[in-house]
């Protein structure tokens, strides 16, 4: 599973063989635009999906956020999690000022995800997306340090 890579890169997606030492899949702690997370189930360890900030801009304090979960664990709250525990490490952590989101337009638990987290639909990238064969629309949603409202953990 690759986090919204077939949507954020330039090339064409191409199925990735077990075991291969495929350099997108080597993670490099020496680049500062982009870091990767795994998404992982508490209860029982499990990875469940990935998750980067990418196009992190020092200058502009801004950066993108990408999720993916496996199929079998969607629709159980760890979406919305993992954008929360994201916003944190962007804001928090690296002092950015903005985050945001580009999803399929009808990737409604991407956007739901978000807006839970404070994410403001900003707009639609008309048929920005290369997808399957044909071109499709991405919402771009965004959430600003003075917006968000962290979750109180118990």
């Amino acid at each position: 599973m690759v986090c919204g890579r077939p949507v954020r890169t330039h090339r064409p997606w191409r199925p990735v063989t077990p075991g291969t030492e495929d350099s997108r899949l080597v993670v490099d702690d020496t680049v500062e635009a982009v870091v990767p997370f795994s998404v992982v189930d508490l209860d029982g360890g499990a990875l469940v999906g990935a998750a980067t900030l990418w196009g992190i801009d020092t200058h502009h304090r801004s950066a993108h956020l990408g999720l993916g979960l496996l199929p079998s664990c969607r629709g159980r709250g760890y979406g919305t999690d993992v954008v929360a525990v994201l916003c944190h490490y962007g804001f928090v952590l690296r002092g950015l000022q903005r985050l945001q989101i580009e999803t399929l337009a009808d990737n409604v638990a991407m956007s739901r995800a978000a807006e839970r987290n404070g994410f403001v639909r900003e707009g639609v990238l008309r048929s920005s997306a290369w997808v399957m064969g044909e071109f499709l629309d991405q919402v771009l949603l965004g959430l600003l340090v003075q917006e968000w409202k962290p979750a109180s953990r118990s």
